[in-house]
Parts: C-alpha cells; structure tokens; sequence
C-alpha cells in the first residue's frame, strides 16, 4: 500500500477560516431552502434508477447527468452494440422494479416486429417470462426519456462527456468533465451519485466488448477458429457459447427440445473451478414469504462486533432449514455442519456426479415445479435467506467476511443465480451435438498463450489447447487505487489508510453509500460504483439492488434535508476538516484529507 501525496502547508489565517466556515454554512441554508444541485454520473441502469428516485422524493432543485456514451439507459450491461438477441437475462419481469411503467407494461405497447425480432411476441406480458437484454436496455432507454421529459425540475443530460476528476468538500462537491468540443469545466454540485457500474474497470468499450457474446460470434465466423476456451460456467458462459454457436449453425425446436445443426467444424469448453453449470430457473413465489425464526431484525440482534458473528447468522440460517426441510437437512448432514462446510455439502452431489445429467435432471425438475408451484421448502429458503444475509454482510468482520467469501456466498450465488430454461436446453443441445464440453480446473490451474497464438490450459490433471480463449467470468471486487476521478480516489485511499483499510477490498460505504464514517468530506458523494462495492456487498449486481440503492440515497438526502439547523455541521467540525493533512490541487484549492486523529 502507498501513502498518498503528502500536503502542502494549511492556511493559519484565522479570517480566511472565518470566511470559509460562513460560506459553507450559506450553502448549507440554501441546499435546505430550494433543494440541492445534484449531479449523477452514469446514465445506465443504477443512474435511471437513482434519477427516477430523486424526482419521487423531491430533494433536488436541478441535476445533471453525465454519461460518456450516446446511449441514456441501457448502460454495459444491457447496451445493444455489446449484446446479441440471443443473449438472456436472468432476471423476469415480476422481479424487476418499475420505474415510470413495468417492463412487462412496456413490452406489451411495443411493435409487433420489434417483439419478434426480440423473439418475445407471444409472452410479452408474462411477467415469468425471460427476456433479452437488449430488449431490457431499450426499456430503460425509453424510461430514462420519460423520466428526463416529465421531470418537474431542469434536467440537464452531458452526453459523450468524461469525468476527469471529482473533488469531495465539507458541504458538496466538485466535477470535473471534458465535453465534446474538448474542453474542461469545472462545475459546483451540493451532492454527487457516481452511477459508474462497470464503466470504470472496462472504460474502453473494446476492453468490454471482449467480454460479450457479439465478440465471440465474431470470433465464431473466423472459419480458421475451430477450438474455443471460454472461462467461467455462468449464463454469461453459455451466452459466449451460444454466439458462437448461432455464427456456426443453427438451433432446431424439435418436440419438447431443441438439438443444434453446425454448419462448420467447431467445439468449445466450459471451463470453471468445480466444472458444473448453473442451474435452470425455479418457480418461487413474489413477494418472497419472510422466514420464522431468521428475519433482518434477528439477523442484526445476533451481531456482536466480532469474529463468530458468521457462525451466530448460520445457526439461525440451519434452524429454519432442518424445521422446514428436515430430510433434506438430514441428507446433507446439517446437525453437523458449519459455516465454513455447508457449501461442500450443498455441491457434494453435484461435484461427485456428471454435471450434463445433473442439468437434464434438473431441468425437468423445475418443469415440474413451475407447472405445480411447488418448488422445495429449502430452495425458497436459501433464496430468502441470501436477502437476510444481504443486510448484515457489510458489519461482519474482515475475518468471517472473508469466511463468507469463501462459503456461504457460493451457495447463495447458485441459488439466486438460476438462468432461463432456454439456455440449459442449448447447452444440452450442444453437448448432444458433440460441440460443448465442461472441465473443472480446481484452484491451482495456469493459462499459457503460445508463440503460435494458441493458448494452453493446464492444471494437475487435464491440459487443452485453444485457438481462441475467452474470458466470461464475473466480475471480481475492484481496488480503491483503481478507482477513477484522481482527487475523490485520493481522498478515499487516505480514508481507508485512516480507518486501517486494505485498498484491495473496494468500498464499505454506510447505508446510503456513503464513506462519511470515515470522513465527513465524503458525506455527500454516493458511492453506487458496483465492481468497488462486490467485497461488502457481494449481492449488489442486479437491477433489483440498483432500485435499492437509489431507494436508500434519496432517503438519506430526505432525511437531511428535513434536518434541522441544529443538524448542520458545527463550526467546530468544520474547523477540525480544516486543520487536517491536506494537499493543495492544481487550481490552487487545499483540500483536506482524512488524518486528522494521527
């Protein structure tokens, strides 16, 4: 870990500090008397949601949206220039928050030909039903417009503009952003959301299209390309894989299946640590019933402070699962079992047996249970329970965090993580065609790229050899020091150093997502920069959890704003900001840093 730059000197001018403290205090009574000025950068899905939160709750007198594409809405994840037709979301319509109008409202009002190139047609009202994401990225294109048109306050949109630099004061904010024509401007804000998802880690769209379906259906019309790798198992996995595919052959609906046509020479490998697949989707009931005996509030009673509050939340967790499932709980030995096993017991069958059975087994499985709503007691558990986990993750200590990394959250990550029924019967059509296989590489496994632009894949006890590798893994926790906006990331490594933080383990911001326990400077910047949050809160991808988050921060801006002035920041805080460590900025402004208690 590196210090950060160190200060330069602090102004010891008793009227200059004067002046500085009645300004911010000036701000701080027009942000209550007219709403603040707050900026948002990042128009994807967290953006729109946040953007449709604060109009709903009243708190802004203006806002500007800045996005670094064209496109308002969609963002990486659901941006059409990134994903196929093909590819699936794994999330329906029932579960996705509503913004101005449901996705399945919306669906139903579209275009006959826009719906069957969506392949959507006739379930465009099922709210079960799985749509592209593509077609999910043009809802919240369309909503994000609606949103921007009815708005009651001026909404100004920057698009193609690039945030250079973000600097966090006592009572707001600084952006830094470069437009069209190349300029910088510096612009004031009484608060700021960074909305960022993905865009900071794979901020050059080539980086991120390397990760996409559309690149490997490139790849996959390379008639010189005959070997695919492609690492990870996930329905991004089977998305990869089914591009390149649908550029070779074709997938034919036979009956009740489907089996696949290869019009050239082709054969790809799954390739993931344990070498399953993802399970297909289950029947569960929405809103999910609350669990007897583990609920938020109990969740929260048990904690202590320190380490073993992990094994406190697993008693809860198993007690209700032997109540509920008790032959399900006996086969796998729960009386026995601890936090740090449960999830080589859950894959213990899995891992042992032949994962293409599993799938055709499974598949019909949750067939059945969709057909009759009768999905197993343990299932609709696990997948409430992960939601009680969700609440309490971010209190737990470095030490059963990381336990929870290991364990608990790979079984939680199965559960939710179902995909579309769809996708299974491609990969199984695959396989049957001889084109799919799946490998488990274990933990110790090296990748070698060769002189001849194959790369090799070896590990103790299998080696392949691959024309083309892709790279269709989650997304893993994202460092501070990689944090985009130089002066707000400075601020934040020197926050986290102050609190004895590693850099490594990304953002644990309070419940409005902000740092400000750590550093009152930082109490109005709204950290929804996803890959930074994956450590503390390894449940936050989804659409679900963006309507969350802007829920949470509009909240909070409510709440204080409904403050009173005996609320406000003393002048004997603002005076210890201005006394700590500082650096002074190119413009000539100091800005304070966390330190102050060294």
């Amino acid at each position: 870990m590196q210090e950060p730059p160190s200060g330069g000197p602090r102004s010891s001018n008793p009227s200059r500090r004067t002046a500085q403290i009645e300004a911010l205090h000036i701000r701080t009574k027009d942000r209550h008397d007219s709403g603040e000025r707050i900026a948002i950068v990042g128009a994807g899905a967290t953006g729109t949601y946040v953007l449709d939160a604060l109009l709903r709750s009243g708190v802004a007198r203006n806002i500007v949206v800045f996005e670094n594409s064209c496109a308002l809405g969609p963002g990486l994840a659901y941006a059409e220039h990134l994903n196929a037709p093909h590819a699936l979301s794994n999330i329906a319509g029932i579960e996705i928050p509503p913004l101005l109008e449901s996705l399945n409202a919306w669906a139903v009002r579209q275009p006959p030909e826009k719906l069957e190139a969506w392949g959507i047609r006739a379930c465009a009202g099922d709210d079960r039903a799985f749509f592209p994401r593509v077609a999910l990225g043009a809802w919240l294109a369309d909503q994000f417009a609606m949103i921007v048109a009815g708005s009651p306050v001026p909404i100004s949109v920057q698009r193609r503009a690039e945030v250079v630099d973000v600097v966090a004061m006592p009572q707001g904010c600084r952006v830094d952003w470069r437009g069209t024509d190349g300029r910088i401007v510096q612009d004031q804000f009484d608060r700021l959301i960074v909305a960022t998802g993905y865009g900071p880690i794979a901020a050059d769209t080539m980086a991120a299209a390397t990760r996409t379906g559309k690149a490997a259906a490139t790849l996959g019309r390379s008639r010189q390309t005959e070997r695919f790798g492609v690492l990870g198992s996930s329905l991004s996995a089977i998305d990869v894989v089914t591009a390149i595919a649908t550029a070779r052959g074709r997938f034919v609906a036979r009956g009740d299946g489907m089996t696949y046509v290869a019009e050239t020479p082709w054969r790809a490998t799954l390739l993931s640590r344990n070498g399953l697949l993802p399970e297909a989707d289950y029947w569960f009931p929405h809103p999910l019933p609350a669990l007897e005996g583990f609920t938020p509030d109990s969740a929260t009673a048990s904690l202590r402070g320190e380490d073993g509050d992990l094994d406190r939340l697993f008693d809860q967790f198993v007690a209700v699962l032997r109540t509920g499932a008790p032959d399900w709980a006996t086969g796998l030995g729960l009386a026995d079992a601890t936090a740090d096993d449960f999830a080589d017991r859950y894959f213990a069958a899995r891992t042992s047996g032949n994962a293409w059975d599993h799938a055709r087994q499974n598949l019909a499985d949750v067939r059945n249970w969709h057909a009759h709503h009768d999905t197993p007691f343990w299932r609709i558990a696990i997948l409430k329970a992960h939601e009680v986990f969700a609440t309490v993750i971010p209190s737990l200590s470095k030490t059963d965090l990381a336990r929870f990394h290991r364990g608990l959250k790979r079984v939680f990550t199965d559960n939710y993580a179902a995909v579309p029924h769809l996708s299974i019967e491609r990969v199984l059509a695959l396989r049957d065609a001889g084109h799919l296989e799946a490998q488990a590489l274990g933990e110790a496994y090296d990748i070698a790229p060769q002189p001849d632009g194959t790369c090799v894949v070896r590990c103790p006890s299998w080696t392949g050899t691959f024309d083309e590798l892709l790279d269709a893994r989650g997304s893993q926790t994202a460092a501070l020091n990689h944090f985009p906006f130089p002066t707000l990331r400075l601020q934040l490594c020197a926050s986290a150093m102050e609190a004895d933080e590693a850099w490594s383990s990304g953002l644990n911001p309070a419940g409005d997502l902000t740092m400000r326990a750590q550093d009152t400077s930082l109490e109005r910047v709204h950290l929804c920069a996803l890959p930074f949050l994956l450590g503390s809160r390894p449940f936050v991808q989804g659409l679900v959890e963006c309507a969350a988050m802007a829920t949470a921060i509009s909240g909070a801006i409510k709440e204080a704003r409904g403050a009173t002035d005996g609320n406000q920041t003393s002048a004997a805080e603002l005076l210890d900001v201005l006394e700590r460590p500082s650096v002074i900025l190119p413009d000539g402004a100091v800005l304070p840093l966390a330190g102050s208690k060294r």
